[in-house]
């Protein structure tokens, strides 16, 4: 019998899949557009974003307890169709979210080989990501019985690190007083800059905070899912919020927001620390080998995750049999072949752009834009099931009423498809550029739509 994925095991999956320690260096940079404004942002979005989209994906996996999270769930509310569809772009928006990730993990890599030059080379950040990508995907085709010992260790890979930064920057500034605050907080200080950046900026503060759900697909592989997960995403998720924003008053007390890099904003700022505190270079070495280990836990779980959903939940004849095709351990290799790659060709393409911080950005937000789209039809199945299925047996529930639930979720989108307008906001210097830009994010967002949805009118007519 294999053995489930025990409570906190599961807490370490959602802290993987959760908590990015990259997102403090990224948020707080100034060239991101939020600066000091990303503390506030931060605490706002935990509560008008984070939580309530948590407690509704614990109510929606407890109440319909099947592998294939947010397929199943729309799929209960509109059909096959756009769950289905739900699944597409689901899947479609994590190519994008490799690449950011991995050009993040080859940073940290140069560092546990003391070879920080090697954080700027392209060459370098394009061969190993690729090669790596190909490492895992192999690895995520055993199932999550094999992943789950990276996610547990990766959680710890990230969060440890993140409260390293917290502890021993309020360690040198306010207690040993090495240095005085690189930034001085007041209200006005705090206060996030309107402009095109910022607005592009809160969107992928909302794609920080993304990723409950992912867990949820393997919902049959966990202990007592019905109890567990939704207090699991409690747990979980307080921690996240507390590090997210405790860590960025950490960052920023040691670099002024305009030195804070997005790739390597954190370790340059422990550097600082340890500076301060006589600690070794051993000290950063140790950290960037602590985080390329959480975030080799997070792509683990997430190679397998919008896999599973997409390629082994949707109805026979959509896809290739060859593709869809499972393996011993119930998992559609030859669908993560593909990814593979899918992945290595956007890797390789992007990587045109000048400069591993630009190629880094421009990932980051295309993968925000279209990672919020799964969040709209979501909701709208949530509402429809709460509406339509008044006396369904949810053994967790967000609030009780159908009406206060509904109303939250109604709030709830409206964020999202406000996080969706500003992931396109305009941020080039230009109007030419500007135009190519929009071009790019919005045509690209309606490729990712109309390709899932040609696709299904495919199976449809083949049917």
């Amino acid at each position: 019998m294999k053995k489930k994925i025990m409570f906190w095991e599961l807490v370490f999956m959602i802290v993987s899949a959760l908590f990015g320690i990259r997102w403090i260096s990224r948020s707080t940079a100034e060239s991101f557009g939020l600066g000091l404004g990303a503390i506030p942002t931060w605490f706002v979005f935990a509560f008008i974003f984070f939580i309530p989209l948590s407690l509704i994906c614990a109510e929606l996996a407890a109440t319909y307890p099947k592998d294939g999270g947010l397929y199943e769930w729309v799929k209960e509310a509109y059909g096959e169709k756009y769950g289905f569809l739900v699944s597409w772009l689901n899947w479609s928006s994590k190519l994008f979210w490799y690449g950011s990730f991995l050009t993040f993990l080859a940073v940290n890599v140069s560092y546990v080989i003391n070879m920080p030059e090697l954080a700027s080379n392209q060459m370098f950040v394009v061969v190993f990501s690729v090669a790596l990508f190909w490492i895992l995907s192999l690895i995520s085709m055993r199932s999550m019985e094999l992943g789950k010992y990276f996610t547990s260790v990766g959680a710890l890979g990230s969060t440890v690190p993140a409260a390293l930064l917290i502890i021993l920057a309020f360690v040198a500034v306010v207690i040993f007083k090495k240095a005085p605050s690189a930034s001085t907080y007041t209200v006005a200080s705090l206060m996030p800059k309107v402009n095109a950046n910022s607005m592009v900026a809160i969107s992928a503060i909302m794609f920080g905070y993304a990723g409950v759900e992912t867990v949820a697909n393997f919902v049959t592989e966990i202990d007592n899912p019905r109890k567990n997960f939704a207090k699991a995403v409690m747990v979980a998720g307080v921690s996240v919020a507390i590090l997210y924003i405790i860590g960025s008053f950490a960052i920023t007390m040691i670099l002024p927001t305009s030195e804070i890099k997005a790739s390597t904003g954190v370790l340059e700022s422990l550097a600082k620390i340890a500076i301060y505190l006589g600690i070794g270079e051993w000290f950063i070495r140790i950290i960037a080998l602590g985080i390329s280990i959480s975030i080799l836990g997070a792509i683990i779980l997430y190679i397998g995750s919008p896999i599973k959903m997409l390629f082994g939940s949707v109805p026979k004849g959509v896809f290739p049999d060859s593709i869809i095709k499972l393996n011993a351990f119930k998992i559609p290799a030859n669908a993560v072949l593909f990814q593979a790659i899918l992945v290595s060709l956007i890797i390789l393409s992007i990587n045109f752009l000048p400069g591993v911080d630009v190629v880094y950005n421009v990932l980051v937000t295309m993968t925000a834009l279209t990672a919020l789209f799964p969040y709209v039809l979501m909701l709208l199945a949530y509402m429809k099931l709460r509406k339509t299925r008044p006396n369904e047996d949810r053994p967790y529930v967000m609030v009780k009423s159908d009406s206060m639930a509904i109303l939250i979720a109604k709030l709830l989108l409206v964020v999202v498809v406000l996080g969706i307008v500003l992931a396109a906001a305009p941020v080039m210097p230009t109007l030419k550029e500007n135009i190519i830009y929009e071009i790019q994010m919005i045509g690209g967002g309606l490729v990712v739509i109309l390709s899932g949805l040609l696709i299904w009118k495919r199976y449809e007519k083949n049917i």
